[in-house]
């Protein structure tokens, strides 16, 4: 087979894409045309945990060769840059110009992970903003989560050195304010993703005033979760001005009502893809304007994260509100293609929750949905449990069971409760995840894990 230049380039580059570290070394000293493509994919995210000596050593080597040795072509092929591997010793430290000889070195970095990293200090960033005077505009992703030795005036002056950033996440990093995130939304105006999971008591609704005011139509992802101090306030805001949001976590925060819900869900209902509720006091239960709103005008959600006694609640506190109408609301989701389900306790119908999931078009129609259907006269135009679901994967997340502390570890001994004289109820248990796993090859795939505590 004769391929031109352009056809063998495109060749090695996708065969490259399957080779190890070592087998791209060995490919780079074939010739001149090998030794371009091997070593692009080598640079373009250099690794520092190789079996041979630890990540701190390796990342200390790499800043040398960066230094010294790599070719000015060579630094430009670096685009991606993760540290969160590299740990610092009480006998190893890090010298505190690493973050500058990176930002310096590496023109052409996209993606900057320091999460989790001790290595990223009050000094180390001092030395960057007294050193690097300009900005650097290739950065689009900076990862500072669980950073805890930020203040609040060194993250306003490091963000500014960063201007085309696309996304930041800043889930539980000290520094984080209402001052520092009204900079950074202002300095950084073509932000589509912020993650501030956790991040800070002293975020209050003035950040999200500014978030909506200069992230406007631009913003995509907006992640808040376990913010203990957002209102409606933020949300009507956000509702406001953002209305093409794709993904919004605000689960844990305690203080959004079901208004605040409605109104973020009618500006972004023909965008939004992830919808994360799960905890929220102030939503005990969902109305029915909410769940038609999340299940049927939310046409795009192929996410939904919600605790299960809230849709089990919503039987419970309306007397014309039946399970027959939550799983008919269910069988209305056009694209979900993961449910996530949290707090499923001891006492939840594994009956219930099997019939849930049919909904979705599981084995055969189930009767509930039809009976509802047509008792009600609704003229759906969506298929009811006919079609092979386009569900493809159910988390759920249960708390501890009285057996966990009666007989230990739950996996293997819910199938032995019998024999220490324990009733044996209709529980969600793995016995019963593996069953509906086995029956429906074709089906979602369930996973049970245990809530962290």
């Amino acid at each position: 087979m004769n391929l031109t230049d352009k056809q063998y380039d495109l060749f090695l580059d996708l065969v490259f894409n399957y080779l190890s570290k070592r087998d791209l070394c060995a490919c780079s000293l074939v010739n001149k045309t090998w030794s371009q493509h091997a070593t692009s994919k080598l640079w373009y995210q250099p690794e520092f945990d190789n079996g041979n000596s630890t990540s701190f050593q390796t990342f200390q080597n790499f800043l040398k060769i960066l230094i010294k040795v790599a070719s000015e072509q060579t630094k430009t092929l670096i685009q991606i840059i993760d540290i969160n591997q590299v740990k610092e010793s009480l006998y190893e430290t890090l010298n505190d110009n690493w973050l500058t000889l990176i930002i310096q070195h590496c023109p052409n970095l996209r993606s900057l992970i320091i999460r989790d990293s001790s290595c990223l200090t009050t000094m180390s960033i001092r030395k960057l903003i007294t050193n690097f005077k300009q900005t650097h505009d290739s950065l689009q992703y900076l990862n500072l989560e669980n950073s805890k030795n930020i203040t609040e005036n060194l993250l306003k002056s490091f963000i500014q050195k960063f201007p085309k950033l696309l996304a930041i996440n800043l889930n539980n990093c000290s520094g984080v304010s209402d001052s520092s995130i009204s900079q950074i939304s202002y300095f950084c105006h073509d932000l589509n993703t912020i993650e501030l999971s956790n991040a800070s008591s002293r975020i209050t609704d003035v950040s999200f005033y500014a978030i909506s005011k200069f992230g406007k139509n631009k913003l995509r992802k907006l992640n808040f979760s376990s913010m203990s101090k957002i209102t409606d306030n933020s949300i009507k805001s956000i509702s406001n001005h953002c209305k093409n949001l794709e993904v919004v976590n605000f689960s844990n925060c305690q203080l959004v009502t079901s208004i605040g819900l409605a109104n973020l869900l009618m500006a972004n209902k023909n965008t939004l893809k992830e919808l994360w509720i799960h905890n929220m006091k102030g939503i005990p239960w969902l109305t029915k304007d909410l769940w038609e709103l999340i299940t049927i005008k939310c046409s795009k959600l192929e996410l939904f994260s919600i605790n299960f006694n809230t849709i089990t609640s919503s039987s419970t506190c309306s007397s014309s509100f039946t399970k027959d109408l939550i799983l008919y609301y269910f069988s209305q989701f056009k694209k979900l293609k993961k449910l996530i389900l949290y707090n499923i306790s001891e006492d939840s119908s594994s009956k219930f929750l099997q019939n849930l999931i049919e909904s979705f078009g599981i084995g055969d129609k189930n009767s509930a949905i039809t009976n509802y259907s047509s008792n009600n006269n609704n003229k759906s135009t969506h298929s009811i449990g006919s079609n092979k679901s386009i569900l493809e994967e159910v988390l759920i997340y249960r708390v501890r069971y009285e057996c966990d502390f009666i007989l230990g570890g739950y996996a293997e001994t819910k199938n032995s409760m019998e024999s220490y004289g324990i009733e044996k109820k209709d529980v969600i248990d793995n016995k019963w995840v593996n069953k509906f796993n086995f029956l429906n090859p074709n089906g979602p795939k369930i996973k049970l894990l245990l809530l962290e505590e």
